[in-house]
C-alpha cells in the first residue's frame, strides 16, 4: 500500500486512449491518488523524493473497467444458495470484489444485485473493491427476465443482500414507481429487461417485455431523476422500443438487425455486447449431466450464431461499445476473457482494450476520472508483463498482471518491491 508519490519509468506505454502506442520508454507519476505527469522517459526525471518502479519490459495502461458484472451473484443451484445465510453472503461478495479488482478491473457497473452499502463499503475503504456503479435490481414485467418466482411459488433469487428491493412491476404508474423505488435504494444506473433471454424458461430472447408506454415511463422517469437507463435487450422489438424511448445502453444486443443498429449510431446509444457469458453457458451443454436446463446452452448456441452475423455489422457501424462480461458467478477474476472474445469477433487489441478503459470509463459516466492515462485523472493503472497489442489473452495471466493501482494505491504487486 503507498498513497504517496510514485514515479513508473521505463514503460511500454498504452493510454487508453487508441492512440498509437508510443515506440520510447514513458514515465509516470502519481501523487496521492491522482496521475500528474506523463511523458517521454527522456521529459520526465524522477523525484528524489519518489518512489520509482521500473517498469522494462513491461506495459503500463489503464485500470480495466467492465460495464456489465453481476459481483453479488453466488454459484450454486438453489438448493447451495438456499444454505447461504445473507450476512455471509455479504463477506462472499466481498470476495468477488477483491478477486475482481486483483484481475485488474478497477471499475464496474454492477448489473443487478449489489446494494448501496456495499458500494459504500468499498467507498469509505472499509472493503477493497472496484470502482462502482450499481443498478441495485433489474425491473422487469410480471413473469418477465427477472421474474425469479418458481414453479413451486417461490422466489429463488437467494440469498440477496439487504437493500435489494423486487424489481416486479406492471403498467406505467407501477413502472414509474419502481424506478423511484431503485433511485431511493441507489441506484446509479436504472437497469430494466425488455426481451427473454437464455435463462428465462418462458419467452424466448427475441421476445418484447414490457411496452413502449412502460419504456417510456421508466426511462422518463429515471432521466428526470439523473438516472441514465440500461436495458437487457437481445434483439428485435424488445431493442426497438428501448431506442425509440431513449435508453441510454443496450446490454447484450446479439442480434441487431440493419434498422437497429442505423438507429443506435444515430441515436449514440451504447452497445454492451457481452460475449462471455454466452460463451460459459454454452460450455454447460457439454458437461454430463449439464448443471444448467438444456434451453440454456441451446438458447446460448443460438445467439452466438446471431451475434457472430451481427457484430461485424454493428463494428462497422461505429456503435459506442463498452466491454462488459455478465460473468456473474460463471468465474470471478475471469473477466479479462472478453478482451479476447471481442478480438476474435473482430476488433484489433487497440480496440478491445478501448473498449475496456476510455469508453468503458464513458459508458459508466466516469470518463472524465478514469479510463486515460493522463495528468489529473485518478491513478487507476496496471502493469502487465508483454505486450497485449501483440497478445492480448496476457491479460488473463494473473502472473503477468504485475501490479494493480487504484486512486493511487497499490492493491496488487508482484513486482518484489
Amino acid at each position: 500500500m503507498n498513497n504517496g508519490l510514485i514515479y513508473f519509468h521505463n514503460a511500454r506505454l498504452i493510454d487508453g486512449s487508441g492512440a498509437p502506442a508510443p515506440e520510447t520508454p514513458h514515465a509516470l507519476l502519481v501523487e496521492g491518488e491522482r496521475i500528474v505527469a506523463v511523458a517521454p522517459q527522456t521529459q520526465l526525471p524522477r523525484p528524489a523524493d519518489a518512489q520509482g518502479i521500473d517498469a522494462a519490459g513491461m506495459t503500463l495502461m489503464p485500470g480495466l473497467i467492465d460495464c456489465h458484472d453481476h459481483l453479488a451473484n453466488l454459484p450454486g443451484g438453489m438448493v447451495a444458495r438456499a444454505a447461504i445465510p445473507p450476512s455471509l453472503a455479504v463477506f462472499l461478495t466481498a470476495q468477488s470484489f477483491r478477486q475482481t479488482l486483483h484481475a485488474g478491473f478497477t471499475s464496474v457497473r454492477d448489473a443487478s444485485g449489489v446494494d448501496l452499502g456495499m458500494k459504500m463499503a468499498v467507498e469509505q475503504g472499509l472493503i477493497p473493491g472496484p470502482r462502482l456503479k450499481i443498478s441495485v435490481n433489474i425491473i422487469c414485467q410480471f413473469g418477465g427476465h427477472n421474474d425469479h418466482t418458481e414453479p413451486a411459488g417461490v422466489d429463488s433469487t437467494y440469498p440477496k443482500l439487504q437493500g435489494i428491493p423486487d424489481g416486479v412491476c406492471d403498467g406505467v404508474d407501477a413502472c414509474r414507481h419502481k424506478v423511484r423505488e431503485m433511485v431511493r435504494a441507489g441506484a446509479d444506473w436504472i437497469k430494466i429487461a425488455t426481451t427473454g433471454g437464455v435463462g428465462t424458461p418462458t419467452g424466448g430472447p427475441l421476445l418484447r417485455q414490457f411496452s413502449l408506454e412502460e419504456v417510456r415511463a421508466i426511462v422518463d422517469t429515471a432521466h428526470a431523476a439523473g438516472k441514465p437507463v440500461m436495458s437487457h435487450a437481445y434483439g428485435g422489438d424488445g431493442v426497438k422500443v428501448c431506442l425509440d424511448a431513449g435508453v441510454d445502453s443496450i446490454e447484450h444486443g446479439a442480434a441487431l438487425d440493419d434498422a437497429l443498429i442505423e438507429q443506435m449510431v444515430r441515436q449514440k446509444t451504447w452497445l454492451v455486447p457481452t460475449f462471455t457469458v454466452l460463451r460459459k453457458i454454452a460450455a454447460l451443454g457439454e458437461l454430463d449431466p449439464c448443471p444448467a436446463p438444456a434451453y440454456m446452452p441451446r438458447k446460448a448456441r443460438i445467439l452466438m450464431e446471431a451475434q457472430a452475423e451481427s457484430f461485424p455489422k454493428v463494428l462497422a457501424s461505429g456503435i459506442r461499445i463498452a466491454l462488459g462480461t455478465d460473468l456473474g458467478s460463471f468465474g470471478r477474476g475471469e473477466n479479462a476473457v472478453e478482451l479476447a472474445y471481442m478480438v476474435a469477433a473482430g476488433m484489433t487489441p487497440m480496440q478491445a482494450i478501448v473498449a475496456a478503459t476510455r469508453r468503458g470509463a464513458e459508458c459508466m459516466g466516469l470518463g472524465d476520472q478514469v479510463g486515460v492515462l493522463r495528468p489529473d485523472m485518478l491513478a487507476d493503472l496496471l502493469l502487465i508483463d508483454g505486450d497485449p497489442l501483440h497478445d492480448v489473452t496476457i491479460l488473463q495471466d494473473a502472473a503477468r498482471l504485475k501490479l494493480v493501482m487504484q486512486g493511487g494505491v497499490i492493491h496488487k504487486n508482484l513486482l518484489g518491491n
